[in-house]
């Protein structure tokens, strides 16, 4: 925040154009946007239930989802945890698969920054991940207050969902230290 008032009032005292400020401003607005764009993400919202190591996934094809890097980028973030995973049509049954995840996803078009074509982005994600049938756990994505994420890539707004889902939590670190005071 110093550093916007910073430039604005350096901006300000240039001579010329109003418009210096404005244009000094819409530029430190971009950086800000595009240093948001940068930040890891996190599941929003999740539900996993304690489950065995996962070693291959099958995904349920969802033809409404408008973002062609979507499934390359869920099978790639399953990959970095060692998962296989295949993609099966929708409405069908996988063979030898007892885990499936199912996915939904919304974009939404904006235009970018010194760009004056609209492009698409990834603003809300959902992951199912099923056990024969049974709901082993969920996980959401969804953008910002102030969509300070939202050109950042489809992999690394998908990661985070992966990682709540995949990874099995060490049942040693879990134990409850705590103690009731009884009070």
């Amino acid at each position: 925040m110093v550093k916007l008032i910073f430039v604005f009032l350096s901006a300000a005292s240039l001579s010329g154009c109003f418009s210096t400020v404005l244009d000094a401003a819409s530029l430190v607005g971009t950086g800000v946007n595009a240093a948001g764009s940068l930040l890891p993400h996190k599941a929003d919202s999740s539900n996993v239930f304690d489950h065995d190591e996962i070693k291959e996934v099958c995904i349920e094809w969802n033809g409404s989802v408008a973002l062609s890097d979507f499934v390359p980028s869920l099978q790639s973030e399953l990959q970095k945890h060692g998962v296989l995973s295949r993609v099966y049509n929708a409405g069908t049954q996988p063979t030898n698969c007892p885990l499936t995840m199912a996915y939904n996803a919304f974009i939404k078009w904006d235009v970018k920054a010194f760009s004056s074509s609209y492009s698409p982005y990834l603003a809300y994600a959902s992951l199912t991940l099923r056990r024969e049938g049974r709901v082993v756990g969920t996980a959401q994505y969804q953008i910002g207050s102030f969509g300070q994420d939202k050109w950042g890539s489809t992999t690394s707004k998908l990661g985070p969902l992966v990682d709540v889902l995949v990874v099995v939590p060490d049942k040693k670190a879990k134990k409850d230290t705590s103690t009731f005071s009884g009070s």
